[in-house]
């Protein structure tokens, strides 16, 4: 054992290297947790509900996900450089009219009029049930403009068509940037109007790691792996073990309960200290009935693995009354295509849409063995969509997408297309008609991207708001830009 000051710091020096390859995702988001009670006793919980993202990450080519099956199908497959034939057509990047699925969705929702792609029919089932939605030419936006109004810089979020900036702007809910998520945000709200439990599990949990979406004043997400918690290695999981591992244990257990004159070890002392006890809290209930589900979840689909994480902490939190309100983060990427969009193999775009619908409906199925679905509701994120035009075997970084949200609290079977701009409403209009270079369609720039009609702060409002968020002033410091836009239209309608 090490006994002088310097040399337990040296040694707890080295543990914080060695948990950086096993256990800091449990530790080192509770930085700014310090000073909680571990376990609290319960009080009584009612009303839960739970956000979980689904990042897209890379710019999902979302127009093909929903494609017009009416008379505007010809207008689609010209703009999208003709229909993909492996042969007479490598560059074309519309789907065969013939494979798209049919929809009936809601009554007079106008659903017969789209297809879905031919690789999502998990999702077409959950939306011919009412049961997932689609919200269209959605982004990123300062306010509602027109086509003469992006002229003005001042109009338009900055940095446009980067992935980094995009996915930070949805990220933060805003066309600005901000040290705070719009999740991390609304939880930190949250928390005074709906207490959690367990204050020490952060109400934002993460199983994809780090991201500024979960941030908030006073909160940091709790990261895990898709296989759950991460053991330190070489001493006791949880305390109290023999042989080298228990002396390891002795002493460091000895450290994190020093006194350090400086703040920063201290700090960090009390921040592993943490993460050993949450793991020690958690640990326990994942590995019994209360963390284990009987759904099966698809293998080879790491975002399945990630869902069904999720799924098993709904379910302990709900059982063990551990939290009232939670917000997950999980993410799947690979679909920046600039080429090989079409191309047969697994990591083209019918490949990777495969894996989300059938992990959702996985994910779905789960929280229907666990009693959940009315509590839970899951909504996708990505940067962008695409051009519509192909640059030869894919397409490049577009604005305006197409997002959906799963949940039996939302109003599915529908599409929502209308952001209270008149100048740019309803799905929009894939015409690409080219006069010296410009495309005469008043929504769409050269090569069909879309000037969004719905900005990122009206979806993330009408998500926060299902959650708790309801109070205007409180809506406003959340999302700064949403005063900018169309009163009836601050929430949408897609949860009620």
């Amino acid at each position: 054992m090490i006994n002088d000051r310097n040399g337990r710091r040296d040694f707890l020096r080295h543990l914080a290297v060695l948990a950086a390859s096993g256990g800091a995702a449990a530790l080192v988001p509770q930085l700014r947790m310090i000073g909680s009670a571990l376990a609290q006793t319960p009080s009584a919980s009612s009303g839960y509900k739970a956000l979980v993202c689904v990042y897209l990450s890379g710019g999902n080519d979302a127009w093909n996900m929903l494609v017009p099956s009416d008379a505007r199908y010809p207008t689609y497959a010209a703009s999208r450089s003709g229909v993909y034939n492996t042969t007479s057509n490598p560059g074309g990047l519309a789907l065969d009219k013939t494979q798209l699925l049919s929809l009936t969705g809601a009554t007079g929702s106008g659903s017969s009029n789209y297809g879905m792609h031919p690789s999502m029919p998990e999702l077409r089932t959950l939306y011919n049930a009412q049961k997932l939605a689609f919200v269209a030419n959605i982004g990123t936006l300062v306010k509602p403009i027109t086509k003469t109004d992006y002229a003005t810089t001042a109009n338009r979020p900055p940095q446009l068509f980067s992935h980094s900036d995009q996915e930070n702007l949805w990220h933060v809910g805003t066309a600005q940037d901000n040290t705070s998520g719009w999740g991390g945000s609304s939880a930190s709200i949250l928390k005074s109007t709906f207490p959690n439990a367990n204050t020490t599990l952060s109400p934002c949990i993460s199983i994809s790691g780090s991201n500024k979406f979960e941030v908030g004043p006073g909160t940091i997400p709790y990261q895990m792996s898709s296989g759950g918690l991460s053991n330190l290695s070489g001493v006791c999981n949880p305390s109290g073990c023999s042989g080298s591992s228990g002396q390891r244990d002795v002493a460091l257990n000895m450290m994190l309960a020093d006194t350090y004159q400086s703040t920063l070890a201290g700090g960090y002392a009390q921040v592993m200290q943490r993460g050993r006890d949450l793991f020690a809290f958690l640990n326990g209930g994942l590995a019994g009935p209360d963390g284990t589900l009987t759904t099966t979840f698809p293998t080879g689909n790491s975002l399945a693995d990630q869902l069904k994480m999720v799924a098993r902490m709904i379910k302990l939190s709900r059982a063990q009354n551990y939290a009232t309100r939670q917000i997950f983060y999980v993410r799947f990427g690979g679909f920046d295509l600039h080429a090989g969009l079409m191309s047969a193999g697994n990591s083209n775009h019918a490949a990777l849409l495969g894996k989300v619908s059938q992990a959702l409906n996985a994910f779905w199925n789960a929280l229907g063995d666990i009693g959940a679905q009315s509590e839970v509701t899951a909504f996708t994120m990505s940067e962008f969509a695409r051009t519509l035009s192909s640059n030869g075997s894919g397409s490049d970084h577009g604005w305006g997408s197409l997002q959906m949200v799963m949940g039996g609290a939302v109003q599915g079977g529908k599409l929502y297309a209308d952001g209270g701009n008149p100048a740019v409403t309803g799905f929009p209009d894939q015409t690409i008609n080219l006069v010296n270079g410009n495309n005469t369609n008043p929504v769409a720039f050269a090569r069909g991207q879309f000037i969004p009609g719905i900005g990122v702060e009206q979806y993330a409002a009408t998500l926060a708001n299902w959650m708790g968020v309801t109070d205007t002033s409180a809506q406003n410091a959340i999302f700064p830009n949403l005063v900018n836009f169309n009163p009836a239209f601050r929430k949408l309608g897609f949860l009620g």
